[in-house]
C-alpha cells in the first residue's frame, strides 16, 4: 500500500476503535515528508467524533510555588530556583470571581493547585468556593488537586466537580527519570479513584522531555487501558532552575504525537495546552489539523498563553466553533 492507503486504513480502524500496537507502530514509523497525509487521516477521525466543534477551558492557579515534589520539568517544584511567585490557597471570592468570567464566555473553569496534594481542610474551601456557583449559566468545575483520596472525591464530586486533572506526565518506564518524590502507581491510583467517584477524568502528560516514541506509544497504551475522558498534551517549555534542556522536538515532530493520540484515542478530547505557543509558532493552527480538539486558552500556571481572543480568532479563520457542552458530534 501507499502512503495514502495506508493513511485511509489507519483512520478506518480509528473510527472503528480497532486500532492496534501494530497501528502504532506504523504511526511512530511515519516519515515526516509524508506527515501531511498522516495528518489527514488525523483530521478525518476528528471530524468524525467532534465534527467542527472544538472544547477550550481555562484554568485558575489556586496555590502556587513551594511544591515538595520533584517534577524534573516544573517551575513550582521547592527543589528548582526559578524564582516563581509562592502564594497561599486564594480566597474563595477571588475563585468565585475568576469562575464567574469563565462562565460568562461558556468556559469550562479549572482549579489547580501547586503540591503532592491539597490538604482535607484545603479541599473543604475549595468545595465552599463553588457552591455558589453551581447554579450558574454555563458553569462547569473541574478540578486538578494532587493525589487525594476516596472521601475527597466524593466531596469534591458533590460540590460539583465534573472533571478531575491528574497527568501520568510520562510513561512508566520513562517516569523515574523525571520524578522521584512519589510513585507512578500514585498516579494511576488517583485516576481510578477519580473514575470510581463518578468523574471524568483528564489525564495526559508532557512531551519533550527526552522520551523516546517507544515511550510516548507506552504512555498512549496506558491511556487507552485507562479509558479516560481527555488528553491533555503538553510541550515543554523548559523554565530556567528547572533540570530539563529545551526539547529537540521540531513542530511537525510534536503534531506528529498529536496525531498519535488522536488516532489511538479517536473519540476522545486531545487538548493540546501548555507550550503549544512556544514550539509550534506558526504552525500552532495546525494542531487540529493534526487531530486536536481542544486546547487550553488564557494562559497556564506560571506562563502566559495567547489569549482568548486570539485563540478565539485562530479557531475562527478555520472554520471552527466553541462547544463547551463536551457533546461528541457524529457527522
Amino acid at each position: 500500500m501507499n502512503s495514502f492507503e495506508k493513511a485511509y486504513q489507519l483512520s478506518e480502524n480509528s473510527i472503528s476503535s480497532t486500532v492496534s500496537e501494530k497501528d502504532l507502530d506504523q504511526i511512530i514509523a511515519w516519515p515526516l515528508e509524508e506527515l501531511p497525509v498522516l495528518f489527514a487521516a488525523a483530521d478525518r477521525v476528528r471530524r468524525r467524533f467532534f465534527g467542527n466543534t472544538v472544547n477550550p477551558c481555562t484554568l485558575m492557579n489556586v496555590k502556587s510555588g513551594a511544591c515538595s515534589e520533584d517534577c524534573a520539568f516544573c517551575s513550582q517544584s521547592a527543589h528548582h530556583a526559578t524564582g516563581v511567585r509562592i502564594t497561599p490557597l486564594a480566597s474563595a471570592e477571588e475563585i468565585r470571581r475568576q469562575a464567574k468570567i469563565a462562565a460568562r464566555i461558556g468556559l469550562p473553569f479549572c482549579v489547580v493547585s501547586s503540591g503532592r496534594r491539597l490538604s482535607h481542610d484545603d479541599v473543604r474551601k475549595i468545595t465552599d468556593a463553588i457552591a455558589p456557583c453551581t447554579c450558574e449559566k454555563h458553569a462547569e468545575w473541574h478540578a486538578s488537586l494532587g493525589i487525594l483520596d476516596d472521601e475527597d472525591f466524593r466531596v469534591l464530586r458533590q460540590a460539583g466537580v465534573v472533571c478531575y486533572n491528574h497527568n501520568l506526565e510520562t510513561s512508566r518506564s520513562f517516569f523515574p527519570k523525571i520524578v522521584t518524590t512519589h510513585a507512578y502507581d500514585d498516579r494511576i491510583s488517583t485516576v481510578k479513584k477519580a473514575k470510581a467517584a463518578g468523574m471524568k477524568v483528564c489525564c495526559g502528560g508532557i512531551f519533550g522531555l527526552g522520551e523516546s516514541w517507544e515511550q510516548r506509544k507506552e504512555m498512549c497504551l496506558e491511556l487507552m487501558a485507562l479509558d479516560v475522558d481527555t488528553v491533555p498534551i503538553n510541550f515543554l517549555n523548559a523554565i530556567p532552575g528547572t533540570r530539563v534542556k529545551p526539547p529537540v522536538e521540531t513542530p511537525l515532530e510534536f503534531l506528529k504525537i498529536v496525531a498519535l493520540f488522536r488516532l489511538a484515542l479517536p473519540s476522545k478530547t486531545i487538548k493540546v495546552c501548555g507550550g503549544r505557543e512556544a514550539n509550534l509558532g506558526d504552525l500552532q493552527s495546525c494542531m487540529f489539523h493534526a487531530g486536536a480538539n481542544g486546547y487550553v486558552t488564557g494562559g497556564y500556571l506560571t506562563t502566559h498563553g495567547a489569549g482568548l481572543e486570539s485563540d478565539d480568532a485562530m479557531i475562527k479563520r478555520l472554520g471552527l466553533e466553541r462547544n463547551t457542552r463536551n457533546k461528541n458530534v457524529i457527522i
